[in-house]
């Protein structure tokens, strides 16, 4: 039996794989999984067909067998991105092993040319991959922002559009407060192409907001994205659906180990520096707070004796995020209602220059005799809208 998953995401990857069960296979998706590719070579360059192939899932321990052509290549695709390892064997051939082949959100990624060395079949030759692959196999132009650097990158809204900041080419200038403050969050202009051309997908959903193209609408929280991948340009024709950047978040999966996190952030104004104008004023620093608490766990699901092999098999990945916010507005210089005003008495009411303000009896078509409203004339409703208004600080 093939591998199995279940993630359980919290917020917008919730709300996003509920509008999968919805939509049709014709609606705008398109693919994360990669695929690997190699030749198999003996000693002195001559292609060794039919040799035995295997890919292990470094992460979650799935296995693929397949053989070489022909020519000595072999190719696996539909893989989900993450670590694998590559193992070939040939009789009369010492067993061969690649590991840390790191595959890539939408990546062909080619393991080059594997020589095999003759040798017994007890003698084996391991290779780790290290430093970063060359894509040979594609001519896209593509980036990559590791979970690595998801986890060590400072970000303030911990929204990961605000992450593509620091890839090259990408102009953005709104920084946003917290996660799912508003409908959704702009993306950049990438590579000088507008926003609204940008494509988004979650796990191969898509995220851009059908009404504003430019928004990306489904926000999901840092710890919850294994990684991203920006195709710029020069991409498979799969991902032609608009005319800048592919961007590709994946989600994280659990594996046969358990692994977790839990975290709390908190912004306060007790932090912040005051501006000019307030420190003039004597007005105090404005209410600035943000708390942010979350959690995420992933591993195998343990079965018993339902499923002996469950834990090789299906794994979960959950995650939780909550905020908190309390920011109100700057503050404002409005005019309100003396309480002189709100009894009928305008004879302290002066314009700018200092002049009384004449109050109009729109019944009369004069002037209210000493600019003094009876109170037979006001609106018990309107005096009630009035005291909804606060009274005016002293001068």
């Amino acid at each position: 039996m093939g591998e199995s998953e279940v993630r359980i995401l919290g917020r917008g990857v919730m709300k996003s794989l509920l509008c999968l069960l919805c939509l049709s296979a014709s609606a705008y998706t398109q693919t994360i999984s990669g695929s690997i590719i190699g030749t198999v070579l003996d000693s002195s360059g001559n292609v060794i067909p039919a040799a035995s192939v295997k890919l292990i899932s470094e992460r979650t321990g799935e296995e693929r067998t397949s053989q070489t052509n022909e020519s000595g290549d072999f190719l696996f695709p539909a893989l989900q991105p993450g670590a694998y390892t590559v193992s070939v064997e040939q009789p009369g051939f010492k067993p061969f092993k690649k590991t840390g082949n790191m595959l890539s959100a939408a990546e062909r990624l080619s393991t080059g040319n594997i020589t095999l060395q003759v040798g017994a079949v007890n003698e084996s030759i391991t290779v780790e991959a290290q430093g970063v692959s060359v894509q040979t196999s594609s001519s896209e132009n593509s980036a990559l922002i590791s979970s690595r650097q998801l986890e060590q990158v400072s970000i303030r809204g911990r929204d990961v559009v605000s992450m593509l900041r620091i890839l090259p080419g990408v102009s953005q200038t709104v920084d946003t407060e917290f996660l799912g403050g508003s409908f959704g969050t702009g993306t950049p202009n990438i590579g000088g192409s507008r926003s609204n051309w940008n494509s988004l997908q979650v796990d191969g959903l898509t995220g851009n907001d059908l009404g504003s193209p430019s928004v990306f609408s489904s926000p999901i929280n840092m710890d919850a994205i294994g990684e991203v991948k920006v195709l710029l340009n020069n991409y498979q024709a799969e991902y032609g659906r608009n005319g800048a950047s592919f961007i590709n978040i994946v989600t994280k999966s659990g594996g046969r180990e358990y692994h977790g996190s839990a975290y709390w952030y908190k912004r306060h104004e007790m932090w912040n520096a005051n501006n000019f104008f307030n420190n003039r004023n004597g007005v105090s620093l404005p209410i600035y707070r943000y708390t942010t608490i979350g959690a995420t766990l992933g591993g195998p699901v343990p079965m018993g004796k339902l499923w002996k092999d469950s834990k090789d098999k299906v794994f979960f990945f959950y995650s939780y995020e909550q905020s908190w916010v309390k920011n109100p507005q700057a503050v404002r210089q409005v005019t309100t209602p003396s309480d002189l005003e709100r009894r009928g008495d305008f004879t302290q009411t002066l314009d700018q220059n200092g002049a009384r303000i004449n109050i109009r009896d729109p019944l009369a078509g004069a002037n209210f005799p000493g600019n003094l409203v009876p109170a037979s004339r006001i609106n018990r409703n309107g005096q009630a809208i009035l005291n909804i208004f606060p009274i005016p600080n002293p001068a």
